[in-house]
């Protein structure tokens, strides 16, 4: 199944620092249990060397943007529920994979759990410390 997964890229300058850079991360951590178990996410920090390269790898142009398996498909645009779940769906490996996002669709995001949420997307794990 981890073959199957949707990759999904969030390219920030610092989640904790810049607001939607942290919005951007908890769209990612607040999908639902069944959404989760079939994407991978992570974010790329432009602080450090390794985000430096994954931007210039995916041809970013503005911060914050999410690319879905090597496409920037939201630059700078923080998505909808239902816009971030159909972008995934277009890009799914396989059409199981793609009918669970879909049946998914209507579960919305789960953003009663801010803190947690931004722990669990990693927000600030990308950033330079030897500053």
């Amino acid at each position: 199944m981890a073959e199957d997964k949707i990759v999904v890229d969030v390219l920030t300058l610092d989640s904790v620092q810049c607001a939607a850079c942290g919005y951007m991360m908890e769209s990612m951590a607040a999908m639902p249990a069944e959404v989760q178990e079939l994407i991978e996410y992570k974010e790329w920090s432009i602080k450090n060397k390794t985000g430096i390269g994954k931007f210039m790898e995916l041809k970013g142009k503005v911060l914050p943007s999410i690319a879905i398996e090597g496409d920037i498909v939201f630059p700078s645009i923080i998505p909808q529920y239902e816009e971030l779940i159909d972008e995934m769906v277009k890009r799914a490996k396989t059409p199981a994979v793609a009918e669970k996002l879909e049946a998914a669709r209507e579960t919305g995001f789960q953003f009663d759990k801010i803190t947690e949420n931004l722990k669990k997307a990693g927000c600030g794990q990308s950033t330079r410390s030897d500053s």
